[in-house]
């Protein structure tokens, strides 16, 4: 069953004092590379801008594609969201509008969520599974993070990623996918007895120790497709 993932940047952290300036989505069938599946993009028109400075400072690229309209790129008055965004989905098969969509994301629940409920009628036009993919408790190694879930560069880190988060939101959304594959392919390779195991997955052998390491798991005959 695929999933969308959803990425947003904002102007700041409270919901009721900051806007959505971008939303990247993809939808992952988890059978084409990240690179071909399907995504969705756009700039927010708000008119004017109100939130954090720390935040807003963040984003200098974004607020100069928006206010010179730079060529190439899809930007939407905030009440025009949620109608594009739901034609997009319903494009590639899903109907949100019926069905609840399966969400994954970093944080969605906590930040992503409560911001998209603020533009018209998107809670209306999207719904969304009450279950979300949070990648983070998939990388989470309590003996090191204690209660704390750990942050994108460190699942990046643990995944054998490398790189940092890029604060751009089809590329965040795309990496959320990425761990999430990552993980999944870690997991098939817990195995009760030896034997050989071909995996397609994203990435390299560097990968393996990583997934070891993160796993607590020792790979034996491991052959990665990549």
């Amino acid at each position: 069953m695929p999933y969308v993932s959803i990425d947003i940047e904002t102007t700041g952290l409270d919901p009721e004092r900051s806007q959505v300036i971008e939303i990247g989505a993809v939808i992952d069938d988890g059978m084409n590379h990240l690179e071909e599946c399907p995504t969705f993009h756009c700039y927010l028109e708000q008119g004017y801008v109100v939130g954090e400075p720390y935040a807003v400072s963040m984003h200098p690229t974004i607020f100069r594609r928006i206010a010179t309209k730079e060529e190439g790129f899809t930007y939407l008055p905030s009440w025009q969201v949620a109608g594009e965004f739901q034609k997009w989905l319903q494009k590639h098969g899903l109907n949100p509008a019926d069905e609840k969509i399966v969400v994954a994301g970093k944080n969605y629940a906590k930040f992503d969520a409560r911001h998209l409920s603020k533009l018209t009628k998107w809670d209306e036009y999207i719904q969304v599974h009450h279950r979300i993919l949070d990648p983070a408790p998939l990388y989470w190694r309590p003996e090191i993070d204690g209660f704390l879930l750990p942050d994108t560069n460190t699942c990046m880190e643990r995944a054998g990623i490398a790189g940092d988060v890029s604060h751009t939101a089809v590329e965040d959304a795309r990496m959320v996918a990425l761990l999430i594959r990552r993980a999944i392919a870690g997991r098939r390779l817990l195995k009760t007895n030896l034997g050989q195991v071909t995996l397609q997955i994203d990435g390299g052998p560097n990968v393996l120790d990583a997934m070891a390491e993160a796993l607590g798991d020792r790979l034996c005959g491991v052959e990665v497709q990549s």
